[in-house]
């Protein structure tokens, strides 16, 4: 009971930064359910069942571009999958934005990792509802043995 009631001091005593962290909370919540919602909804079905590098192109004809892109996804990724680990203890969907952020980071065996993922029967249930909600038909997992 000591450590509680001086973990309750301690808010009370940063009632502003206690307040702040409230609200940043609500806030990455609030946007990772809209952002995760954006993403499950507008991939194509079979986006887990074939390897893909959208940006690829620009490599060679744009590079400075090609950096500035791969460098501020990677950036937003880790931040989505630091976001998800801490909403398994926070209120957030967690999973939902952990998926959301190994999308976007370049690592090797992401793909695999993310059907895994995406796979177990209930979170495929709740991506398969969004999708079927939103007029888009269920996620593809054929052809997935040979992704990395």
């Amino acid at each position: 009971m000591e450590i509680l009631a001086s973990v309750l001091d301690w808010l009370r005593d940063h009632a502003a930064l206690t307040t702040i962290m409230l609200a940043l909370s609500v806030v990455v919540a609030v946007a990772s359910l809209w952002i995760g919602h954006y993403f499950l909804t507008t991939i194509r079905p079979d986006y887990f069942a074939e390897p893909h590098k959208p940006f690829q192109r620009w490599y060679r004809e744009r590079p400075v571009l090609w950096w500035t892109l791969m460098i501020g996804k990677n950036v937003f990724g880790v931040l989505f999958i630091l976001a998800g680990l801490i909403m398994f203890f926070t209120p957030g969907q967690g999973v939902l934005t952990l998926i959301l952020g190994m999308a976007l980071v370049d690592v090797p065996g992401k793909q695999r990792v993310m059907r895994a993922i995406i796979q177990r029967p209930t979170v495929l249930n709740v991506v398969n509802r969004l999708r079927d909600r939103a007029g888009k038909p269920p996620l593809d997992f054929s052809d997935t043995d040979d992704l990395s």
